[in-house]
């Protein structure tokens, strides 16, 4: 059994000793409820699940003298990748943190790009992150009024929302996407 956990002493990678490569194939994403994560990792901690939960230092400015303070915070806010056989997940929901699980199914590259998220945190430079999709790629609406509607990411307004084009009768309709609203890469 895993002793008591704070924050301080979780584990990016559990167990510490496996390679990311060792689990191929078993590989998921939970979708995890907002500010969650550290909660849903003890949980994987406590039953022994293996994970991957990327951590970096998270430089923030505070107080009147604008004194620096660093906090470890998930790379992937809202994300972790976690391995377990399917028949397993069962387990899972008795968390009741997580919104859903999402299936890897290019197994290879998702951990070629974990194994490069390690190198690039091993560093200790500074990082910067950024959420959401990027400018041009293709993407799927799969939840909300507009599911199922593909179209191309053309930017973010300053209130977080997306605007997507949907082509129809040929012409073009730019359309701002609810910040919370799925898309998926084509």
């Amino acid at each position: 059994m895993i002793p008591a956990i704070s924050h301080n002493n979780i584990p990016s990678r559990f167990p510490e000793n496996r390679s990311l490569e060792d689990e191929l194939g078993l590989w998921w994403v939970l979708h995890v409820k907002p500010n969650r994560e550290w909660k849903l990792v003890k949980y994987l901690l406590h039953h022994e699940i293996s994970y991957y939960f990327p951590l970096y230092d998270r430089k923030t400015i505070v107080g009147y003298y604008r004194r620096e303070k660093i906090t470890q915070a998930p790379l992937f806010r809202g994300y972790l990748c976690f391995a377990l056989d399917r028949e397993k997940h069962g387990l899972l929901y008795e968390s009741h943190d997580f919104v859903k699980i999402i299936q890897i199914d290019d197994q290879d590259k998702f951990v070629r790009e974990l194994q490069l998220v390690s190198k690039v945190l091993e560093t200790g430079k500074d990082l910067l992150v950024k959420p959401g999709i990027l400018k041009g790629r293709r993407v799927m609406v799969s939840s909300g009024p507009l599911q199922g509607a593909e179209g191309i990411v053309v930017g973010r307004s300053k209130k977080g929302k997306f605007a997507i084009t949907v082509e129809m009768f040929n012409r073009t309709v730019i359309v701002n996407v609810d910040p919370f609203t799925d898309l998926e890469l084509l």
